[in-house]
């Protein structure tokens, strides 16, 4: 009916951050959005955003001269989530500390969503608003391996562009070259997914919304085209110590090297991802070769200039190093790559991280409040009240040995109106920050041994917020007193690395549909590896949880030992509701 419409306007408000202008890894951000002067809100159309900058760890290093700063490299945060892997858990409650939903571990859900729920126009999207980064063809490897979100040194989000003058002079990197990263993010909780407006003002003092920070150790991240363990065949080549292709003779001395013109080292100086006062290492072939080892009298190659000289990258070092053994003929006997090891020399490399400027960016709904309020105090007067509706996620945890074989993992299971579950087997070993930036030694998501195989040693560095398939052989759920499917599902493929399982991916695409993501890309599907059940499929279709008995069984390979615990993280998608009636406010879960 024509007058039944009520005349709506938008406009967005910024709600500052109510406990602090700057923040630390652990620490809590609290935002409040008032009843009072926001009384209804688009929940899908208001984000959250801030700055984080990231600062450089400090120290010396024997043998080489620092100055505050241990050996730079290019850092970023993850590049798939960007500033949403700063979140670990998500709390929102009314004002008064009843609470209406709680992730945990709400990054890995994020990460989980953002792996499958992607194309290449939701990646530049992230890489644009997020701080998270996206593939860059200009840097693009061309000796084999997968496209790589964490290889763009130009333009960086968190390096100031002032940077390129310096890379061609002795000016290392330091913290005055990073810059605050403006990140504005969709808070994927189940409140602000949802598109139907919010009626704050029914709240007690409104809504409240606690965000607990990441540590330091899980966020931060190498470029994937200087690191030793991750996509090796995408690094700078060497040329040798001349433009012609001198070899470096064994026990020889040298202070410069030049690159090849492959993996795209060209053009000219930006497009080399090392900096200067990054000390760098070289390794011949990929998997197994021989490293290049230094006498200890002479220290490592640390970088002093980066310049262009008869169209090839020449690296300057601050010092002559002198190889201890072999020498490193790159034309004639093999590959030789450059690698960073400004994180792998130190004892430890402890980058951190400060966020500030905190703001809610929330798109208020005005709407006459007249006729409304009457229509909305008359549903509340009504015995089932006023009901708010929205998909939620409940995180279970359970922990498994890494000598554990078969495992029987309970899951229990409350809620009503459930629709999917994700069971997502995280490494759950401890990793300090320099462990998880270098991946030295993480899990191995790829190893081969034939060089035309892309990512032929690929390690993960995003230990915590992806799944790993570490052997894993098979898989079964039963519930409600039947094994779902009826049949194991074969696993055996996908932990291997080598092919992909069909009845596993059809499980996790109905898995997917059923909570919205119509257009799944399965292209992480080896390096965020999860177990998908769809437990109602349809719009309207839920499962009711109460009083089952839920379990998951996972079998091991019996001869091929896993290598890691687990941290399984099973995150349950379901439909919560919130009822108003009269003053009071409560959940049905």
């Amino acid at each position: 009916m024509s007058d039944e419409k009520i005349p709506v306007e938008q406009k967005s408000v910024r709600i500052p951050s109510e406990n602090g202008l700057e923040y630390v890894a652990g620490q809590e951000i609290r935002l409040r959005i008032d009843s009072n002067s926001v009384r209804f809100f688009n929940p899908k159309q208001t984000y959250l955003e801030f700055n984080v900058k990231i600062k450089l760890p400090t120290g010396t290093i024997s043998g080489s001269q620092t100055i505050g700063n241990l050996y730079p490299t290019r850092l970023q945060l993850d590049a798939e989530t960007g500033g949403q892997c700063l979140c670990r858990n998500i709390r929102i409650s009314d004002g008064q500390g009843n609470e209406l939903e709680s992730i945990e571990n709400y990054n890995t859900m994020v990460a989980m969503k953002y792996d499958y729920d992607t194309n290449d126009s939701l990646r530049n999207i992230r890489s644009i608003t997020e701080g998270a980064t996206s593939y860059n063809e200009k840097h693009r490897g061309t000796q084999g391996g997968s496209k790589a979100a964490a290889n763009t040194c130009r333009n960086s989000k968190f390096i100031s562009d002032d940077n390129a003058s310096t890379l061609s002079t002795s000016a290392s990197l330091s913290d005055s070259d990073f810059i605050n990263c403006k990140c504005t993010l969709p808070l994927h909780t189940g409140i602000f997914s949802n598109d139907k407006v919010f009626p704050n003002y029914l709240l007690n003092n409104g809504l409240m919304i606690t965000i607990l920070l990441e540590d330091n150790n899980r966020v931060f991240r190498q470029l994937d085209t200087v690191m030793r363990y991750r996509r090796l065949e995408c690094n700078p080549m060497l040329l040798g110590i001349t433009t012609g292709g001198a070899s470096i003779k064994a026990n020889a001395s040298f202070n410069e090297v030049y690159l090849m013109t492959r993996n795209s080292q060209h053009t000219d100086v930006q497009q080399c991802p090392f900096v200067v006062g990054e000390a760098v290492g070289f390794e011949r072939n990929i998997n197994g070769g021989s490293i290049a080892v230094f006498k200890s009298a002479s220290g490592v190659p640390t970088i002093k200039q980066i310049d262009m000289d008869a169209g090839k990258i020449k690296l300057t070092f601050n010092a002559s190093v002198e190889l201890d053994g072999p020498g490193f003929d790159a034309i004639n006997n093999a590959s030789v790559f450059v690698y960073s090891r400004s994180v792998n020399d130190p004892s430890s490399y402890e980058p951190t991280y400060l966020v500030s400027d905190v703001n809610l960016i929330c798109e208020v709904v005005d709407m006459p409040s007249g006729t409304l309020d009457k229509k909305i105090g008359a549903m509340m007067k009504e015995p089932e009240g006023m009901v708010y509706d929205f998909m939620s996620v409940t995180n279970y945890k359970h922990s498994l040995l890494a000598s554990d074989r078969v495992a029987n993992i309970r899951i229990p299971i409350n809620e009503r109106r459930s629709k999917a579950l994700f069971c997502i087997p995280t490494d759950g070993s401890v990793y300090t920050s320099k462990e998880n930036i270098n991946a030295s030694n993480t899990y191995i998501i790829n190893k081969n041994e034939i060089i035309t195989v892309p990512d032929i040693y690929l390690r993960s560095n995003r230990s915590g917020l992806e799944g790993i398939s570490d052997r894993i052989s098979s898989y079964q759920l039963q519930y409600d007193g039947r094994l779902q499917p009826n049949r194991l599902v074969s696993l055996s493929k996908v932990s291997n690395s080598y092919s992909i399982d069909a009845q596993h991916l059809i499980e996790l695409d109905k898995a997917l549909g059923a909570i919205g993501v119509s257009n799944p890309s399965f292209q992480r599907f080896s390096q965020n590896f999860m177990i998908g059940r769809a437990l109602a499929i349809g719009k309207n279709k839920v499962y009711d949880g109460v009083n089952k008995d839920f379990m998951l069984q996972v079998n091991y390979n019996e001869t091929d030992a896993p290598t890691k615990p687990k941290l399984w993280m099973c995150f349950n998608f379901h439909i919560r509701r919130i009822i108003f009636s009269g003053s009071d406010v409560r959940v049905e879960i």
